[in-house]
């Protein structure tokens, strides 16, 4: 059964990018948060406060039967499953995927933990 999920990820505007590439990732609030989650013990927990601070977009949104679904298709396709509502990069880990019911899971390095 396919379900749509909507996908979540944090994107740095051209100055942020700037910003870092000056001072470093601590100079950006949302890049550090970035890697926070992919380093922290409990993404799900990063995630969940980096959501509360604004820091993810609603890039799209994927049809899919899973979480693990979701990866694929918004690694290798097809296109058809994806619905793009701004610049979306391939699924990776710190990207925030919610399903029909607002269960929101982080991508972590090894599958999916859940946002709180």
């Amino acid at each position: 059964m396919t379900t749509n999920f909507k996908l979540y990820q944090i994107h740095l505007t051209d100055s942020e990018y700037d910003l870092v590439n000056e001072k470093g990732h601590d100079a950006v609030p949302k890049q550090k948060a970035k890697l926070d989650i992919q380093f922290a013990d409990d993404p799900g927990e990063v995630a969940g406060v980096a959501l509360e601070l604004d820091y993810y977009k609603h890039v799209a949104n994927i049809t899919a039967d899973s979480l693990e679904g979701v990866f694929n298709v918004g690694n290798i396709g097809p296109e058809e499953n994806i619905e793009r509502l701004d610049d979306m990069y391939s699924v990776s880990v710190g990207d925030v995927v919610e399903d029909e019911l607002g269960n929101r899971s982080v991508v972590a390095s090894a599958g999916f933990k859940a946002v709180i």
